[in-house]
């Protein structure tokens, strides 16, 4: 057989959902592009695989697909290429959170109107403040959105976005200075209401909660955003978006190479040129080029420190990266299959739960989650009895295909600390798997009564199988590091970087750039903008798509239109 093309336009270095959204963009666009990827399959942390037992399919890690916020659902064509996306059929509400009085706090996933009117049954005072706050910045959600998926996050950008800030009604004066904790104490009055937006905000990584700045942005997003659209499972399982962007990839002329770990980057008078494979993969120690830029799928500090090297980075970059935090949002994950379909306890007030997507559970009060916040971040120790605020997902209820007939698919995800440095390290993961699996499960049980007795079998992922799993994320849920007032917006992954750019000429990065590496694609979109800007080539007609345009029309294909504003 003849040797591999060595010579690309562009080098794309892991296969993750977003290095593949960068590249389908890029090679769609005429630009010849290669992605190399050390693993035989694409998509670490985008998987779905048999792992319980045959016939049941388990998400083995992103779950709530979000491909239809960003324009790539739209420019890429993903529901040509197979994506489905799918929600529970005649379901008003994606994500809602249960207490164990009966009470329930609810999330429309089409319209803020329907979050308001939830939340009316809760408490009418707080209905009142998201209703300003809805109204205030639903007319321009979309644009907002739009933005940060195509505009580089700048220092000039954000303090526009202050400005804008300043006159949202209700919103404290000091609200930059708040961690979420505090900015949801200030706003709401029912702490059930405070529950719910807090553990909504803690799907994106438990550091928002505690943290300034990054906390109450997070909480806004959540708050004008999801509680007007919600997630999506895809048909077949999460890995079906990763087929879609391979399949759009490949079908217009994109290169995959698998069994392909790279070994470094090559740097050539300040400049990224090529990349050099690993001694172990399937063209052991090849050199491949790249006429116009590099991409890094990869984490910040395996990319900067290992492919490209601290000789050839500035003494700024290499003080921010050593001072890199990946703390936070490790995960661990109980997956279920059960006999029939789950059953919530507040169902018997609040109906509509045992037809909703996405719920947490596990805080009663305020204080639960405090101590959930200082056992993951302060003392590096799983909470006793653990609170699930990583979310947790009921998919056969929008994808009868995930498991045989007659059986369902559960999962939960419980934020825990990584290190766990008092008790030996990660590794200790492996001894409290399945006994923390155990109290895990005794706290779902509360609020899911039918879990045990229609249990058919249960499988656990711990914080240090992920890490096994996907080395470069670091011990996050992120691999693009944790959401601090030190790691976002322009300062995101470290101040001076200028994401998706970075201090090395033609070399770019497509996981920690400004929307992060959420199933949005916005983080290889974006990148994938700022590559076309830089070769000076200009943008094809089909190029256009906007922001939840993708979700505006699947709504209107269940006859419902989109609505970000109460009034």
């Amino acid at each position: 057989m003849a040797g591999p093309k060595s010579l690309y336009d562009v080098i794309i270095i892991g296969g993750g959902v977003n290095g593949l959204a960068a590249g389908a963009y890029l090679q769609k666009a005429g630009l010849s592009t290669a992605i190399f990827e050390r693993r035989d399959e694409s998509g670490t942390f985008c998987s779905t695989e048999e792992v319980l037992q045959p016939g049941v399919k388990l998400n083995v890690h992103a779950s709530l697909l979000m491909p239809h916020y960003g324009p790539a659902f739209v420019d890429l064509e993903l529901e040509r290429f197979g994506l489905e996306l799918l929600a529970p059929p005649d379901s008003k509400y994606g994500y809602f959170y249960p207490f164990l009085d009966g009470n329930a706090v609810l999330f429309s996933r089409r319209s803020a109107r329907e979050t308001y009117e939830a939340w009316l049954r809760v408490s009418p005072k707080d209905a009142e403040t998201f209703r300003k706050i809805a109204n205030f910045f639903g007319p321009t959600v979309p644009l907002m959105a739009h933005q940060g998926y195509v505009t580089p996050h700048t220092d000039e950008g954000f303090l526009d976005f202050l400005a804008t800030l300043g006159d949202v009604p209700v919103l404290p004066k000091d609200w930059l200075w708040m961690t979420g904790f505090q900015l949801v104490d200030a706003l709401f009055e029912s702490d059930q209401i405070k529950l719910a937006v807090l553990s909504y905000a803690g799907t994106s990584g438990l550091d928002v909660i505690s943290s300034r700045l990054s906390g109450p942005l997070v909480v806004l997003n959540f708050l004008t955003i999801f509680s007007a659209d919600g997630g999506y499972t895809a048909r077949g399982g999460s890995h079906d978006l990763t087929h879609a962007l391979v399949r759009c990839f490949v079908q217009h002329g994109g290169k995959i190479f698998y069994n392909c770990p790279v070994e470094k980057v090559i740097v050539e008078s300040g400049e990224a040129t090529g990349v050099v494979l690993d001694s172990r993969a399937t063209y052991p120690n090849a050199e491949f080029k790249a006429s116009k830029a590099v991409m890094s799928d990869v984490s910040a500090k395996p990319t900067f420190f290992k492919l490209i090297g601290e000789e050839h980075l500035p003494v700024s970059a290499r003080v921010a990266l050593k001072r890199f935090d990946y703390r936070g949002s490790s995960l661990f994950t109980n997956y279920y299959v059960m006999s029939e379909r789950p059953q919530f306890a507040c169902s018997r007030k609040f109906p509509e739960v045992n037809n909703t997507f996405v719920y947490n559970f596990g805080a009663e009060t305020m204080a639960d989650a405090e101590r959930l916040v200082s056992s993951c971040m302060v003392r590096d120790v799983p909470l006793d009895p653990p609170i699930v605020w990583g979310a947790a997902f009921n998919y056969c209820i929008a994808d009868r295909t995930q498991a045989p007939p007659g059986q369902y698919t559960v999962l939960t995800w419980a934020n825990a600390p990584y290190e766990l440095r008092s008790q030996g390290g990660p590794g200790k993961w492996d001894e409290l798997r399945e006994s923390y699996a155990d109290k895990v499960e005794d706290v779902l049980v509360q609020y899911m009564p039918n879990l045990r007795s229609a249990k058919i079998a249960r499988y656990v992922n711990t914080p240090h199988d992920y890490v096994r799993r996907n080395p470069h994320c670091g011990g996050n849920m992120h691999p693009s590091g944790s959401l601090t007032e030190a790691q976002m917006w322009s300062w995101k992954p470290f101040a001076g970087c200028n994401a998706p750019r970075t201090p090395i000429e033609k070399f770019y990065i497509c996981q920690s750039g400004g929307a992060a590496n959420y199933t949005n694609l916005g983080a290889g979109t974006l990148a994938a903008n700022v590559v076309m800007a830089d070769v000076k080539k200009d943008k094809p007609e089909w190029w256009r798509g906007v922001a939840f345009q993708g979700a505006a029309e699947l709504l209107r294909r269940e006859g419902v239109t989109q609505r970000f504003t109460v009034d």
